[in-house]
Parts: C-alpha cells; sequence; structure tokens
C-alpha cells in the first residue's frame, strides 16, 4: 500500500500516540505535538482517507482515531525502522544459552527470563507436549490487560496443550512470525499480538519461542531477540542434538 509523505507522517502520528497511550487521538491533538505542518482541518481529511483504506479507526465515544490492526501491520513491515537489539542485550542473550547449554530445563528458564525483561511481555516456549512460561506480570503494566476476562483467556490459552503449538505450526515460517490483534482469532485477545519462532532443541521435533503481549509492544526490540535467541539456540545446539 503506497501513502503520500503526509499520510505516513499522520499515521506513524496516530501509532505513536496509541503505543504510548493505548487512547485515540484527535487532528487538534496531532497538530500541536507533531510538526506536520498542515492544518487541522487537512488533519482530519487526511484522516478521513486513511479511514477509507483501513489504516485508522474510531469508536462510538470519541471523535479521535486509532490504527487498525492493518495499520500496525503496515508498520511492522514497511515503515518500522530496526535498529537491532542493544549490543549489551544481544551478548547477554549469546551468553545465558551458550553457558546453559548442557541443561535443557536451565537452557528453558534462561531463554524464558531474558526475553521477558528484554520484552516485557509474557513468553512461553512449546516442547512438543510442554508448554512453559514465564512473566505474566508483565502484561498487567498495560492498561488493557487490567480485564480479568483478558488475564483468563491468556492463562486458558497457556493451560490448553494444543492451541499455542496449532498456532504456531499453522503460522511458523523462517523467520519470526507476527499475528496481531484479530489475526490470532482469538475474541478475547483482539488488544494483544503474539511473535514467535521455531528453535532448535535437542531431540524436540516441535520447539517454539514466542511472546504474547499488547499490539502496543516494543516491536522493534521484540522481533530481533526473538530472532537472537534462534540464533543463539542454533549455535549452542550444534553438535549436541
Amino acid at each position: 500500500m503506497d501513502l503520500t509523505e503526509r499520510q505516513k507522517a499522520i499515521l506513524m502520528a496516530v501509532i505513536k500516540e496509541f503505543m504510548q497511550e493505548a487512547s485515540e487521538v484527535g487532528s487538534l491533538a496531532l497538530l500541536e505535538k507533531y510538526n506536520l505542518g498542515v492544518s487541522s482541518a487537512t488533519i482530519r481529511n487526511e484522516m478521513v482517507r486513511l479511514m477509507r483504506l483501513g489504516l485508522l479507526e474510531k469508536s462510538h465515544i470519541s471523535s479521535g482515531r486509532l490504527p487498525t490492526d492493518q495499520a500496525l501491520r503496515l508498520y511492522v513491515t514497511k515503515y518500522l525502522d530496526s535498529k537491532g537489539l542493544n549490543p549489551l542485550v544481544t551478548v547477554e542473550i549469546r551468553q545465558e544459552i551458550f553457558r546453559d547449554r548442557f541443561s535443557k530445563d536451565t537452557v528453558v528458564r534462561s531463554v524464558l527470563k531474558v526475553l521477558a525483561k528484554e520484552s516485557e511481555a509474557l513468553v512461553f516456549v512449546i516442547l512438543d507436549e510442554d508448554i512453559r512460561s514465564y512473566g505474566m506480570s508483565n502484561l498487567l503494566r498495560y492498561e488493557e490487560f487490567r480485564d480479568i476476562e483478558k488475564i483468563e483467556t491468556v492463562i486458558n490459552i497457556l493451560e490448553d496443550q494444543t492451541f499455542l503449538r496449532n498456532l504456531a505450526e499453522k503460522y511458523s515460517g523462517s523467520g519470526v512470525s507476527l499475528l496481531i490483534g484479530e489475526e490470532s482469532g482469538v475474541d478475547n485477545l483482539a488488544d494483544c499480538a503474539i511473535a514467535f519462532t521455531k528453535i532448535p532443541f535437542w531431540e524436540k521435533e516441535r520447539s517454539y519461542v514466542g511472546i504474547i503481549g499488547s499490539k502496543r509492544m516494543d516491536y522493534g526490540k521484540v522481533l530481533p531477540a526473538l530472532n537472537e535467541v534462534k540464533k543463539a539456540l542454533e549455535n549452542s545446539m550444534s553438535g549436541w542434538r
């Protein structure tokens, strides 16, 4: 999808506001906070066009706009300025995994903890029929997860021995896979994003590591972190599987 530079600037401003506050934003707020070089009326007109393109939406209780799942997908695939991981984080991931590579349980714990710390989200590891997770409290940092039904849904997913594994097998590719909002197919997780990647793990045939978090997660950190864990496991497991 090709946007004009003005439309791109307005869409990126709306997404930035959404990432910070999870609230709708109007033309006046954008005019005050961002140097867009156009009037409030022009911003409103462009926002209407972006709605027609399926990139912005509004609720019935506000005149502001929110980015759609399609907008966030466009942001991640086309406009995300990913500078990669902080070199110190990269070193930490590699050292933790390489140091513990002879102990399966210790490797799993290291992966869960280092990713939970970096992503500020819930991390899970799938090892065939076994699913382990860490970082549930991270979700409570986000206002949208202070809803008991959403937390119950996440818990049910983690306790289900088939859902996450089937999801990973269905959507897994050669790199990191990402499901944003309603792409997961779970009604109560419309405000959520799930990222995961297949990993080598000794004799396990279906092994994945993934993250469940708000769709406001920092994709520029989360996706490289998962990719680094994948590479670190590939290097550390070489010759030991």
